[in-house]
């Protein structure tokens, strides 16, 4: 058995080392480097232009820059890939879709035109948003950093005003979600006034200035919003053409709503059965202090890396290393200074500080060999296409399913055995997750409004989401805005174990769960059917996609 692990071990290495191996111009095949220019060239065209600190999304930048589009793509259409190893043509992919996810920008999502929240002038995590958003700094700044900061600040109100022009075409859900986000902007504004008072008073009145500029445009919005139509879906053949176009991915809205039933089902049922196994045991008690809450998710992150690397499930490199004292998830309308912090009484728990808070273990597998491993491979990856991150969400389904594979994985695996109401907590995750499959699909089918695709969350979820959750709330604002998010967990995982099914059957008795996860994660972070067509080299998906 240890000669086995060893040579399991060495053959994972072996295969990171090839897939994350510098392309360098004598490896590459006639026409790669010709690509690697395009797509650099297409990096540089993608953002709007900016002046002045203010992004031009006028109805005439957008048309000129959708026009000049095509060169890039008939660029593209004269790279002949079909002499190409298959993972020089997964890169020709990866181009491909960029390109399309921009002209579908332009032809479809035009969120300069419709959505009001993408003009979120602070980067708070409210998801898509305009080139050039501006974290809030700790202050005090660096005096080399001052000016491009006061530049961005002293923006914001020429921001706000281009945007009213811009949006020809607001959508009331889009609109309603929007103004909930200026409230949150104008109060962070007005902090920032008074932190800039002690440290950097020169700056105060452009910070005033911001706070108005959102005000008057969270009111603008709410002069107009009853007047606005109410979806804001893309419509259902427009999803399905940007999943299966530019996000490569296999399933239609049917397929998904197909499986999404069977797999809350399934989650329904099997919660129902650990509750009746550990019917006599009481619930975990969250954590009800921030040093408790640390200390159970550090336990948790120590215990979870050592489960994976010495049961040989997958290669823990040195460098995935938990960040320690991270503190719970923050939502955007956390850092809204008019809330209490996540331990000040009364604490007020979101559903997945509910599960967290209890036991860390199944959300910290979603995060740390999950999301933090993806970042910190990607870091690392120095392949000039797919080691960049990748834009329009192409990566997402990929992202999402792998982090939410991790949820079951461990419970199957044994991780849980010695915790009987984690188990319970991980069903009710899974629950959810399945639960959230179908709001999306609606909204985007325009069936339902975002009132109707809430109930429709927090009543199918089994425990800790009532009608205001905050989650909930977050949740369906990524998915109405970003096409593809909500429904990238589940489905994403549902792609991963058909690949892994496909692969287990072709392999046989010889399948090692290790190799498969490590040459999973070595693909990098790009679409399932590209790692499929690699690990496979079946290119029947892909063919259907091209």
């Amino acid at each position: 058995m240890h000669r086995r692990f060893c040579k399991g071990l060495g053959q994972a290495f072996m295969i990171l080392a090839f897939l994350t191996a510098p392309v360098s111009g004598a490896s590459a095949p006639p026409g790669y480097d010709t690509l690697v220019t395009l797509f650099k060239d297409f990096r540089a065209f993608a953002p709007p232009t900016v002046k002045d600190g203010v992004p031009d999304y006028s109805a005439d930048a957008m048309a000129k820059q959708h026009a000049a589009l095509g060169g890039f793509m008939d660029r593209l259409q004269a790279i002949d890939d079909s002499r190409w190893p298959i993972p020089r043509r997964v890169d020709y992919m990866l181009v491909l879709a960029e390109m399309r996810g921009l002209d579908f920008q332009h032809r479809v999502i035009r969120p300069w035109a419709r959505d009001p929240a993408f003009y979120s002038t602070t980067n708070l995590g409210f998801g898509p948003k305009m080139h050039g958003a501006m974290a809030i700094p700790s202050l005090p700044l660096a005096p080399e950093d001052l000016p491009a900061f006061a530049a961005k600040l002293r923006a914001v109100p020429a921001i706000l005003v281009h945007a009213r022009e811009n949006l020809t075409d607001p959508r009331g859900d889009l609109a309603r979600l929007a103004i909930e986000q200026k409230r949150i902007e104008r109060n962070v504004y007005d902090r920032l006034a008074g932190a800039l008072a002690a440290h950097h008073p020169a700056l105060v009145p452009a910070a005033e200035a911001a706070r108005d500029a959102a005000a008057a445009f969270m009111d603008w919005l709410t002069g107009i919003e009853s007047e606005l139509p109410a979806h804001g879906g893309i419509g259902r053949e427009q999803y399905d053409w940007y999943l299966k176009h530019v996000l490569l991915f296999p399933y239609s809205w049917e397929d998904m709503r197909i499986i999404g039933q069977r797999e809350y089902e399934r989650a329904m049922v099997f919660l129902k059965l650990e509750e009746h196994r550990h019917r006599d045991i009481p619930m975990t008690a969250p954590a009800d202090s921030l040093a408790e809450f640390e200390r159970r998710r550090e336990e948790a992150d120590a215990d979870l890396l050592r489960f994976l690397a010495e049961d040989g499930i997958m290669t823990v490199p040195d460098y995935l290393v938990p960040v320690k004292n991270e503190g719970p998830y923050i939502l955007p309308a956390d850092r809204d200074p008019a809330k209490p912090g996540p331990f000040e009484a009364p604490i007020r728990r979101h559903f997945f500080r509910e599960a967290e808070d209890r036991d860390p273990r199944p959300l910290r597998a979603h995060n740390v060999p999950g999301h933090l491993y993806d970042a910190l491979f990607i870091q690392r990856d120095d392949r000039p296409i797919r080691g960049t991150p990748l834009l329009f969400f192409i990566s997402g389904t990929r992202a999402e399913g792998w982090a939410y594979y991790l949820e079951e994985m461990i419970q199957q695996l044994g991780f849980l055995d010695d915790r009987p109401k984690t188990r319970e907590i991980n069903y009710i995750l899974q629950a959810k997750r399945a639960a959230r499959v179908l709001p999306e699909l609606m909204l985007h089918a325009n069936g339902w409004t975002y009132a109707e695709a809430l109930h429709s969350l927090t009543s199918r979820t089994p425990y800790w989401m009532g009608p205001d959750d905050a989650i909930a709330r977050f949740d369906l604002e990524l998915y109405l805005r970003q096409p593809g998010y909500g429904i990238g967990y589940y489905m994403g995982k549902v792609q991963l174990e058909a690949l892994m099914a496909e692969v287990a059957a072709a392999e046989g008795r010889a399948f090692e769960l290790k190799t498969f996860h490590d040459r999973f994660i070595g693909a990098g972070v790009i679409p399932i059917s590209l790692i499929r067509w690699e690990m496979t080299g079946k290119d029947d998906q892909i063919a259907a996609m091209r």
